[in-house]
């Protein structure tokens, strides 16, 4: 369709018509308007429409095609049709006009009187873009910027996408049909009317409303409307958590409890925990020392692994009851983080809110069956392996040691080192002694071998009998005295006179005469005393 031109007005038309023409020339970059259009031709790739101004209108024919055809049903040559008027393309020398953005208009009306009257309206995120989030307004497309969306900083967009969010218009412009919204708006007159209700009668207990305004290492900052309150690591919940974030995040609404308020320091200790139920309390009723329990491995170090049983109660599994076997292992390869595991409870202690757990009970100790293979008196051969300063190990079969401490060497003979009595590797014999499962240790005694001398000696001596020995030390306390092979009594001083051993010409080796005054069998002790009894 061919331009219009003022030319043909320049020779003998009306003014007045002119007139008319010029002011239509006037607003014709008066852009953005919906107008009443005439459709003037449609070809292949445009429908043209009269709009009244100096030039023409196009439409692209994809806004009035169906699958590619134009739907002529729907348009015609002639029709009056209602167009929104855009800017003026240079090259194509058309005004660029749309069906779709008229209709767009109207409900352009319904958001300006939201903008202009501060309402709420909800959109959906339908894409982002860059420097923001695009906005479905119920078939109107918005821009929210990146810096309305919240009251922080915001860098993940994707987290928004799909939502339906509550936001306030910030401008509308009509003729270029650009609406710009704002959650970050809503959220700030949300905390001004928490602010406008200042709290002034806070008491300990008490339960309030309040918003995540900062979260640090060691807590949570809230703002409870004009007075912030703070909510310690340990109180924000019953389980172990690393940082305050794992429970909560900024902006979160919440309730939390007055723990303690200083009305002079206007401070609030908060705590979110004391809204919940403690797993420990009543914990007795609900497990006892033997039950099997379940439970996520939710930390592992050097000495063990805790557990989070199914009802939040954490538990220890400490490195010593993972496995029965003796060696150390090291419980991140024996265990890892978020397995699941089965575990036997071997102690509760609710006052220290301490569960001690056992992965190794819920098998038999190896140690149960050794008791039937190595009973308590057996007489047993190995080789010396190790040889400490109070005793020496015994080698009895492969990852299995028999201890023999120094005291059960002999009963007659006294060492000062092991080492004067046993070289490694040397084979000798022994008797067990005792089993114990708890150290995972076998007692074996060599002296048992043999018949104690200490046996007889009620048969042999009596309190009252005066002996014949030879000392074998003198001591600070007393004078010890051979009596036989193996037995010595003790001299206390209380039982020996003044200037006796000068008088006496007393020291070691010498012979000596002593009443016996007491036999102990079981601590193998004899009490001796040269009171009144004379020594030549």
């Amino acid at each position: 369709m061919a331009k219009k031109s003022f030319n043909q007005f320049e020779r003998g038309d009306n003014p007045t018509e002119f007139e008319i023409l010029l002011g239509s020339y006037e607003n014709m970059n008066s852009k953005g308007l919906v107008r009443q259009g005439r459709v003037l031709n449609i070809d292949d790739s445009y429908v043209y429409v009269d709009v009244g101004d100096k030039s023409d209108g196009i439409i692209t024919i994809e806004e009035v095609s169906s699958g590619g055809n134009i739907d002529v049903a729907s348009i015609t040559v002639g029709d009056s049709i209602e167009v929104f008027v855009g800017s003026y393309d240079d090259k194509l020398g058309y005004l660029i006009c749309s069906r779709e953005k008229a209709k767009n208009v109207y409900a352009l009306d319904d958001i300006e009187k939201a903008c202009s009257g501060g309402e709420l309206i909800k959109g959906i995120v339908a894409a982002k873009t860059k420097g923001g989030l695009i906005i479905d307004l119920n078939g109107v497309t918005a821009f929210l910027p990146g810096s309305q969306i919240d009251v922080k900083l915001t860098r993940d967009f994707d987290a928004f996408l799909g939502k339906t969010l509550d936001l306030k218009v910030i401008s509308v412009d009509k003729k270029s049909c650009n609406v710009i919204v704002s959650r970050r708006r809503v959220i700030e007159d949300e905390i001004k009317k928490l602010k406008e209700n200042v709290l002034t009668d806070i008491k300990e207990g008490d339960v309030l409303e309040g918003i995540v305004k900062n979260i640090t290492d060691y807590g949570v900052f809230v703002d409870l409307g004009g007075m912030d309150g703070l909510i310690y690591i340990t109180d924000l919940s019953w389980k172990r958590i690393s940082h305050p974030s794992e429970v909560l995040s900024l902006g979160q609404k919440i309730d939390v409890k007055v723990i303690k308020y200083d009305e002079e320091k206007h401070r609030v200790s908060l705590g979110y925990k004391q809204l919940f139920a403690d797993p420990w309390q009543n914990i007795m009723e609900r497990h006892k020392p033997g039950d099997i329990v379940e439970g996520v491995i939710i930390n592992i170090t050097d000495y063990g692994a805790f557990v989070e049983l199914d009802d939040d109660v954490e538990g220890l599994i400490h490195l010593s009851e993972m496995s029965w076997e003796k060696k150390q292992i090291d419980p991140k390869t024996f265990l890892t983080k978020g397995q699941r595991v089965k575990a036997s409870i071997l102690s509760i202690e609710p006052e220290t809110r301490k569960l001690s757990l056992s992965l190794k009970r819920l098998t038999e100790s190896p140690w149960n069956l050794l008791k039937d293979k190595y009973p308590v008196g057996t007489v047993v051969e190995g080789s010396v392996k190790n040889i400490y300063e109070f005793g020496i190990s015994v080698e009895l079969e492969e990852n299995l040691e028999g201890y023999i401490k120094q005291n059960d060497f002999s009963w007659t003979k006294r060492t000062k080192h092991p080492h004067e009595l046993f070289k490694p590797a040397e084979k000798i014999k022994a008797m067990v002694l005792n089993i114990d499962e708890e150290k995972q240790r076998i007692y074996l005694g060599i002296k048992q071998l043999t018949e104690s001398p200490w046996s007889h000696i009620k048969e042999k001596y009596s309190v009252k009998t005066v002996v014949t020995g030879k000392v074998s030390n003198i001591t600070e306390f007393g004078i010890f005295v051979k009596i036989e092979e193996g037995i010595e009594g003790l001299i206390h001083n209380t039982k020996i006179p003044e200037n006796f051993i000068k008088e006496n010409d007393i020291s070691g080796g010498s012979e000596i005469k002593a009443e016996i005054i007491m036999i102990d069998i079981n601590d193998q002790k004899i009490g001796l005393s040269v009171i009144n009894v004379k020594q030549n």
